[in-house]
């Protein structure tokens, strides 16, 4: 039976006190209910050594605190990325070619030889249709554009907190191009890895990433680009660094 320990009073949880089914860990001493999940992934983290870092992760000082993080980079992810990319973008530059083709032809721009005829139904697409079209491709466009981010970020995409005595950040992207947040380092609760259900079902889908729980504003959640050891290695890493 699982015994895990209590984040508050670190006091161990009895058997007869957790519920895995709901995912449940009842702490009798602090009369505080608790995620079996989150807390078996905390025991987790404590078993990592933060000095011996997996290929693809690190953690070093520099002169204004600690950088800790993992690359994205995963041969598999990557080539199925593009795979699907490849053919979700191909069908759908068809018709981003025939949107363009009939919006040169409103404009009087000459059509290279090349550019599918802007009809519809054997007649020239009106004005209104092609800003219609334009609008109708738009979140495929994106949903294009996020699948090519992915391939990407599977091949030099990157994870990493910075921390320093009063400020941490969580940066996500390819170089110096990506999505940071920001924290108060001295305010920091828990660090650990959670998984979400997409489905709130037994057999439902979930994901698992990097939660930093502050005093203050929103969790902070992140990693979920990250493979198994470096997503542990960050956690403990930052955890480590962060709570006292």
């Amino acid at each position: 039976m699982l015994t895990p320990t209590c984040s508050k009073c670190r006091r161990l949880i009895l058997a007869d006190d957790v519920n895995v089914a709901n995912d449940v860990a009842f702490c009798r001493a602090c009369n505080l209910a608790h995620k079996l999940s989150a807390l078996v992934h905390g025991s987790q983290l404590e078993a990592v050594d933060i000095h011996r870092p997996p290929p693809g992760a690190w953690h070093h000082n520099t002169g204004l605190g600690a950088v800790i993080g993992a690359t994205h980079r995963s041969l598999g992810t990557a080539l199925g990325a593009l795979a699907i990319s490849l053919f979700w973008n191909g069908i759908v530059s068809i018709f981003v070619l025939l949107a363009l083709a009939s919006t040169l032809r409103h404009l009087h721009v000459p059509l290279p030889e090349w550019f599918p005829a802007p009809k519809m139904n054997g007649d020239e697409m009106n004005v209104g249709m092609t800003i219609f079209l334009w609008l109708f491709l738009t979140p495929f466009m994106l949903i294009g554009s996020g699948m090519i981010g992915m391939f990407l970020s599977a091949l030099a995409g990157r994870t990493e907190v910075r921390i320093d005595q009063s400020e941490g950040v969580v940066f996500s992207g390819i170089g110096p191009l990506g999505w940071r947040r920001r924290f108060d380092a001295r305010g920091v609760k828990d660090v650990r890895i959670d998984d979400q259900r997409w489905v709130e079902t037994d057999g439902g889908r979930k994901k698992t990433e990097i939660v930093i729980e502050t005093l203050q504003g929103k969790p902070i959640r992140f990693g979920t680009m990250l493979r198994e050891e470096r997503m542990k290695f960050v956690a403990a890493a930052a955890r480590k660094a962060l709570v006292h």
